[in-house]
């Protein structure tokens, strides 16, 4: 199993077809943070120059008219390997959560720019008045836990069953909800 640094033109570079990461709106992002801080961490292919890992960056990389990137190429893979690979190296970054304290520390004093993302530590607008409001379960004998959810319109009760099943069967958390 073969793991190499290279310089590949980006026109030998092939994204997954079957990538299920709808990626568009982190792009102008990655843009911004190559302009900023230049490109640091590699796309990794297979032997074939498919993309492993990296979609958003080769995507970034066009964008900035770069004709060709850094990248690992990872030989050796079965195609199952291949395919958990692509799922895994999204999937496990969304299990980490931030140390808030820690990173208003490592933001202070950094100018992103343009570059707006939410860091999810609130505005100093949101310090003013701490009592309860409606929606504030802080207060609350009731425990809060912040959940995201998607709502799927079906046509018909088998295909929510099937939708239900599939997705249960993916390891999510599911609800019925018929309106």
């Amino acid at each position: 199993m073969d793991l190499q640094l290279v310089t590949m033109k980006l026109s030998d570079i092939h994204p997954y077809e079957r990538n299920p990461r709808r990626n568009d709106p982190a792009v102008a992002a990655v843009v911004e943070s190559i302009r900023q801080c230049s490109y640091i961490a590699p796309i990794v292919v297979d032997e074939n120059g498919v993309i492993l890992a990296g979609h958003t960056r080769y995507r970034a990389m066009k964008k900035l008219k770069r004709k060709e990137a850094e990248v690992i190429v990872k030989a050796g893979l079965t195609e199952d390997q291949k395919r958990k690979y692509r799922l895994l190296d999204n999937k496990t970054g969304e299990l980490a959560e931030w140390d808030l304290d820690l990173l208003a520390d490592e933001l202070e004093g950094l100018d992103f720019g343009d570059l707006d993302l939410d860091w999810g530590l609130g505005t100093d607008e949101d310090e003013g008045d701490q009592g309860e409001k409606p929606g504030n379960f802080s207060k609350s004998e009731f425990e809060y836990t912040q959940q995201y959810g998607v709502t799927v319109i079906l046509a018909n009760e088998a295909e929510q069953e099937a939708c239900y099943n599939k997705l249960r069967g993916m390891g999510y958390e599911c609800r019925v909800v018929t309106v």
